[in-house]
């Protein structure tokens, strides 16, 4: 039996990941602020604190040792300090903004896809995703001086059940509402990787035990990418609800469904394929679905939503663009009927 540190772990990604250990045989301690308690697949031992203060990671993690410490939250480098030469393996988990260039919005993206794990990283020390790239560094520095294993794990949108960061949240929140209308952001055509937290969780626990993990960085993410449009119309169908999407350039309906207003990015999965043997848990398509009703239930309806995943553009300013563009498409057909008619060769 190993013993296993999970630093955060009562998130959407964060509950699976122990229960995986757990069902593995592992004993676990989660090391979290105790603001979200949860119940896990088994017995786990808590400590409650601030894993972004460094002064409370040496008070709270002490002079404990474990053989895996997987870091889904709290700051990075001052974890990986504290547990220098106290851990057999040390995961910590980033995101795929720490790829140089991936913040654009729709339709600035300019990325050649899909993206290795040996992509371009932002280094601007003024952003927080500059941050990550040095504490991704600081880590496999530690693990070549032989402080501890090191293995980044690149998250990338995450959905499932317990999250506020819900892209799939502004398609369910208008079937609750009785929407018949929804604008569709560049017809819904950006490929935005998302991964399913079960899916994500499988990976990070691969991570944690599969040897050939050492010393490498995976990204991780479901192995099949939707467009923002069939998301939208999966869980329309799983809800059994109608409603019509009306395409709109992105830059002119900013806040309405953010998933549809990212440029398209796509994370290559094949490192972790090849080295960790992973495959998804669920396909995108039964995730999503499953995602749709969790987000129908009374737990999902307590959670307050992120408006920059879930949109905030108003039902009304909503109604405006439908209508102001139905406007448009009625002159643009006048206007392209009058030019075809105009180019017919029968009336030469």
């Amino acid at each position: 039996m190993s013993h296993v540190l999970v630093v955060g772990g009562t998130g959407p990604s964060g509950v699976p990941i122990v229960n995986n250990f757990i069902s593995a045989g592992n004993a676990v301690t989660v090391y979290h602020s105790g603001a979200h308690e949860t119940p896990f697949a088994g017995d786990v031992e808590h400590l409650h604190g601030d894993s972004r203060d460094p002064a409370d990671i040496a008070e709270k993690l002490g002079a404990r040792n474990w053989e895996v410490a997987v870091c889904t939250s709290g700051r990075l480098r001052a974890l990986a300090t504290t547990l220098a030469g106290r851990v057999g393996r040390f995961v910590g988990i980033t995101g795929q903004p720490v790829y140089l260039g991936t913040n654009r919005p729709t339709p600035e993206g300019r990325l050649p896809l899909p993206i290795a794990e040996l992509a371009e990283r932002q280094y601007d020390a003024n952003n927080y995703t500059g941050k990550v790239a040095a504490g991704e560094d600081q880590i496999f520095e530690q693990h070549v001086r032989g402080d501890f294993e090191g293995v980044i794990v690149r998250y990338p949108g995450v959905y499932g059940p317990r999250g506020p960061l819900s892209h799939e949240w502004a398609i369910v929140k208008r079937v609750l509402d009785g929407r018949k209308q929804m604008v569709l952001p560049h017809d819904g055509m950006a490929y935005f990787q998302r991964g399913y937290v079960e899916n994500l969780a499988k990976l990070v626990f691969l991570a944690a035990t599969v040897p050939a993990a050492a010393g490498e960085a995976f990204n991780a993410g479901d192995e099949t990418v939707l467009s923002a449009k069939a998301v939208a119309e999966l869980i329309l169908d799983e809800l059994g609800a109608e409603m019509e999407l009306v395409g709109i350039p992105a830059e002119y309906c900013r806040g309405a469904y953010p998933l549809a207003e990212k440029s398209s990015l796509i994370l290559d999965m094949s490192k972790p394929r090849a080295i960790l043997g992973y495959r998804d848990i669920l396909d995108v398509a039964a995730a999503t679905r499953l995602t749709a009703r969790w987000l129908m239930t009374d737990e999902a309806r307590s959670v307050r939503f992120s408006e920059a995943f879930a949109g905030s553009l108003s039902y009304t300013d909503e109604d405006r663009l439908i209508a102001a563009w139905r406007s448009c498409e009625l002159l643009l057909r006048d206007t392209t009927g009058s030019q075809q008619s105009s180019a017919d060769p029968s009336e030469a």
